[in-house]
């Protein structure tokens, strides 16, 4: 049997990235390979299962492994226990490492601002890694774009993120809004704020409605308590850390979906603070909401003309909302999102890890 080496220094974050690198994995073992997850606490798997519903079954986490991938081993260690590995994946935190497994892919889910003279050590350095890597796998082509500046095109590849699109399922819509982005995230700037005003105006012609934000948050209470505040006596209703089954009863039930990730950023001086794809808009679209984004980063990828509305303000958010209530034309788009969606679904991410590493 075939052994793969997985690593993510990120894995206890459970965002977008991880549901990235947990499924690549998750993949691995069903293509027959003996999958060891570097990393130290097994609890962290079992969250992950909860919040993202991945069967992690028969895949086994390292602590060992993790210690040496997390630390600066030596290069001669760095070659031990990387060379017993048929396959590697790393994810990196805006380095390039030295890999010596058979086939060795570093996976960039963040599109690191990073000078091209800082990443992976001196020109010499930089060559030497590169020569062991075969694959530089990109999750979107907006990242790829960013690193690219520094490492040769012919190693790299987009590799969309996966959506589990068979576990959203339209409901009965609601007159609900939804937005789904992680309250604490480190290097995004998600701007749930604006939504809050996008909602505001909003309300003022349609009472109606109602606004529910939810996202992953492991920080204090000041973030949320900022946002409540702001929301003030709106319908605007606050989830953090909100588990699967739940998750997937808003998406069923709300009829839009917004997102303001990147607002007021310019994407090529910060490239990491606006949406990397936009995992999920996507899980969004598979449940027939139709999305309403800022136009940053990822989310130009995603939707087209006909399956949802990419706009440049938050005040084009609440225009663009209030234009579709009043024309009632909701039904068009849900059924366009739902198609563009099965573009980014599991199956495809399983035939595209197939191509890149047989």
């Amino acid at each position: 049997m075939k052994r793969a080496l997985v690593y993510d220094p990120y894995l206890d974050t459970l965002g977008g990235g991880e549901r990235y690198t947990l499924t690549f994995a998750q993949v691995l073992k069903h293509l027959d390979f003996e999958v060891k997850l570097a990393w130290s606490d097994e609890q962290d798997l079992t969250k992950a299962k909860a919040r993202f519903g991945i069967d992690m079954s028969g895949i086994e986490v390292d602590p060992t492994l993790h210690r040496l991938c997390a630390s600066r081993s030596s290069l001669s260690d760095r070659f031990k226990f990387t060379k017993k590995f048929d396959l590697v994946f790393w994810v990196s935190d805006g380095s390039l490492p030295f890999l010596f497994g058979k086939k060795n892919l570093v996976h960039f889910q963040v599109p690191f601002s990073i000078p091209f003279n800082q990443i992976g050590g001196s020109p010499l350095i930089r060559s030497l890694k590169l020569l062991f890597i075969n694959k530089l796998v990109y999750n979107s082509a907006f990242t790829r774009s960013v690193i690219e500046r520094s490492f040769p095109r012919s190693k790299g590849v987009i590799l969309y993120p996966p959506i589990d699109t068979d576990q959203f399922v339209q409901g009965k819509k609601e007159n609900l809004i939804l937005s789904v982005a992680r309250f604490d995230s480190p290097s995004h700037s998600k701007r749930q704020d604006v939504l809050i005003d996008a909602f505001r105006e909003l309300f003022t012609e349609e009472k109606g409605y109602r606004l529910v934000l939810v996202g992953g948050h492991r920080g204090g209470a000041e973030v949320l308590n900022s946002l409540k505040q702001r929301a003030g006596d709106l319908p605007v209703e606050i989830i953090p850390n909100p588990d699967f089954i739940k998750l997937k009863d808003l998406y069923s039930k709300a009829r839009f979906f917004w997102h303001a990730a990147g607002y007021g950023i310019d994407e090529i001086r910060e490239p990491e603070k606006v949406e990397h794809f936009g995992m999920t808009t996507v899980e969004a679209m598979s449940a027939g909401c139709i999305p309403i984004v800022i136009s940053k980063g990822g989310q130009k990828e995603i939707i087209t003309p006909d399956s949802g509305f990419l706009v440049e303000t938050p005040g084009e958010i609440s225009k663009t909302t209030m234009s579709l209530i009043q024309k009632k034309n909701f039904d068009k788009y849900s059924k366009n999102a739902i198609k563009r969606a099965e573009v980014y679904s599991i199956s495809n991410f399983s035939k595209n890890i197939e191509k890149i590493i047989s």
